[in-house]
């Protein structure tokens, strides 16, 4: 079968999938099996209200004003943003949208009046919205995809087979890619092997169909595909050459992708080119984006609250230390602060802001 077959069923498959399962695959500390922006602490949701409220006024304050967090995993985003308490929330506007296929993660959500969560994209607009935003945060990576491998000849395809007399255990075999496959990618150096993300090039299409006018936001790790070729390195074992490819398990990277499927996190880093074919996203890093919004004052607040309050040691003063903890690793160059945002403008009135 295509690897994207293999992807998908090892995280939706709906009785064996590592995200379907209760208690299965989700993001967090202890509870967790990895940690993404929003479970750092609530400043990076802080920060995209402060976003979200430049975009609607930028909008035109529109009522209602949807945002929607694709792939919202157990809501530990919009808890955060409902907690900042936004202007677009106070108004009354905001219409904070969970989209999240699972249903064990579903039922994580927030109870709260401007918060709905459905499980498909479909369900999520609501009646009367004219503008608003999609937000995708680490939801790219989880995409399926398949991968190429080129050669002197020209490019194949892996493909993911059961070995021969080994019940239960799959390998990948090489099959020739067709043009239609490949078109578009790169020239890399034989004996390399790239991931094809049409899902994610796909979802930019289907998250542009969805608002008519507003802003799509991705946040997640990934680069060029030549880059992602450069990582991959190269080997004769069809298995190997996947140093793009990440698997997560109980905060562990080291579990083998095609090992007891279902039981891992599988996610491939965004190939930034693939994902703009059709349309151009302004990409910052997510240090950039979140300076942009105001994440230093919002720093600048907690150290003055943690100075005036460390004496007295209350929950204040420990939000405000936190604030400080957190600022460092959102930033941190070598790790989430390197993470790429791209923000795509969906309609005539938002082009050119930030």
């Amino acid at each position: 079968m295509a690897v994207s077959e293999y992807v998908e069923a090892c995280l939706y498959d709906p009785d064996d999938g590592f995200y379907m399962r209760a208690g299965g695959g989700r993001a967090g500390g202890h509870s967790g099996h990895f940690l993404t922006a929003p479970e750092v602490g609530p400043l990076f949701g802080a920060v995209l209200a402060r976003a979200l409220d430049r975009w609607w006024a930028e909008l035109g304050e529109p009522d209602p004003f949807p945002v929607i967090d694709w792939g919202a995993g157990p809501g530990t985003l919009a808890r955060s943003i409902l907690a900042a308490e936004p202007a677009c929330m106070v108004s009354g506007a905001l219409r904070l949208v969970l989209v999240e296929v699972s249903p064990a993660q579903r039922a994580s959500h927030p109870g709260h009046p401007s918060v709905a969560s459905v499980a498909r994209v479909s369900d999520a607009v609501p009646e009367g919205a004219s503008a608003g935003v999609v937000v995708a945060n680490e939801l790219l990576d989880n995409l399926p995809f398949d991968v190429v491998c080129r050669t002197a000849d020209g490019w194949e395809e892996l493909r993911v087979t059961v070995e021969d007399g080994a019940r239960g255990r799959f390998s990948l075999v090489a099959v020739p890619a067709s043009p239609e496959f490949v078109a578009g990618l790169p020239e890399v150096a034989a004996g390399t092997r790239v991931p094809v993300q049409r899902a994610a090039r796909n979802w930019v299409a289907e998250a542009r169909r969805v608002l008519g006018r507003g802003r799509i936001v991705a946040f997640d790790y990934g680069a060029e595909t030549r880059v992602l070729a450069e990582r991959a390195g190269r080997s004769d074992d069809p298995a190997a050459g996947l140093g793009w490819l990440r698997t997560h398990r109980d905060h562990d990277d080291g579990s083998w992708w095609l090992a007891d499927p279902g039981s891992c996190d599988i996610t491939a880093d965004v190939a930034l080119d693939q994902v703009q074919a059709e349309h151009r996203a302004e990409v910052t890093t997510q240090a950039e984006f979140l300076r942009r919004y105001g994440i230093d004052e919002l720093v600048a607040e907690g150290r003055a609250a943690w100075a005036e309050r460390s004496g007295i040691g209350d929950l204040d003063a420990l939000r405000a230390r936190s604030r400080l903890s957190e600022a460092e690793a959102l930033l941190d160059p070598n790790g989430l602060g390197a993470f790429r945002v791209l923000v795509w403008p969906v309609g005539d009135d938002t082009a050119g802001h930030g």
